[in-house]
């Protein structure tokens, strides 16, 4: 005599803290997909406080646009956003204005702890996406990637990370060389500094043996 199959659910039994903690272990675009399951996943994946978008997940640029647009609109601004991690490429010559407007609107939201932004360029062109300058003033920050990114403008900014503890520069270009500093001396309890490829790479060596005593990591490499 055959046995039937139990057919409760015993994931969607769970507390929404413990599934959104569940979720937030997904990227974004799988976390979404979970709407099948019911209407209160509907819902659930919304509130992760988790964002990871990564373009090689998606057929084209357009889509891949269409789809932060839509996760941006649906959330509540309200909800507390604590990780945003964002990899593109440049097959799909995203307009980085638009990249720069998802990344400042990831900033804004409540309780942002860890911020990671990956620009992998293809053709060779490392310094073409340009940041928001804002990131260097969230103030809940504590962890910091940056990868492929142009930092233009810290002049008239007031730099304030007083949180930050982890702190990742890989081709990162400073438009000058005195916003290193800057950056360094507004991190006042820095733990873990790694740097690759910094430009510019003879005044960024000098910067960081005045800068030391700010981190008790420090990764530091050249061409």
């Amino acid at each position: 005599m055959s046995r039937s199959i139990p057919t409760e659910d015993r994931i969607s039994s769970l507390q929404d803290p413990i599934l959104c903690h569940i979720l937030s272990f997904l990227p974004t675009k799988f976390a979404a997909t979970t709407t099948v399951l019911s209407k209160r996943w509907n819902l659930l994946w919304r509130s992760v406080p988790t964002l990871y978008f990564d373009d090689e997940a998606f057929k084209d640029g357009l889509s891949f646009y269409k789809f932060m647009s839509s996760v941006f609109l649906l959330r509540d601004i309200m909800l507390p956003l604590r990780s945003f991690h964002l990899k593109c490429s440049d097959q799909y010559n995203f307009n980085h204005h638009d990249i720069s407007q998802f990344v400042q609107a990831a900033i804004q939201r409540v309780g942002m702890e860890n911020l990671n932004l990956i620009f992998n360029l293809e053709r060779g062109i490392w310094y073409n996406v340009k940041l928001t300058p804002r990131i260097f003033s969230c103030k809940t920050l504590v962890v910091l990637h940056l990868t492929g990114v142009k930092v233009n403008d810290l002049s008239h900014l007031i730099v304030d990370l007083p949180r930050l503890k982890t702190l990742h520069l890989t081709r990162v270009l400073f438009k000058r060389v005195e916003y290193l500093p800057k950056l360094l001396s507004r991190c006042p309890i820095l733990e873990e500094l790694h740097i690759n490829y910094l430009f510019p790479a003879a005044p960024a060596r000098l910067v960081l043996e005045e800068n030391i005593e700010w981190a008790k990591v420090l990764c530091v490499q050249q061409p």
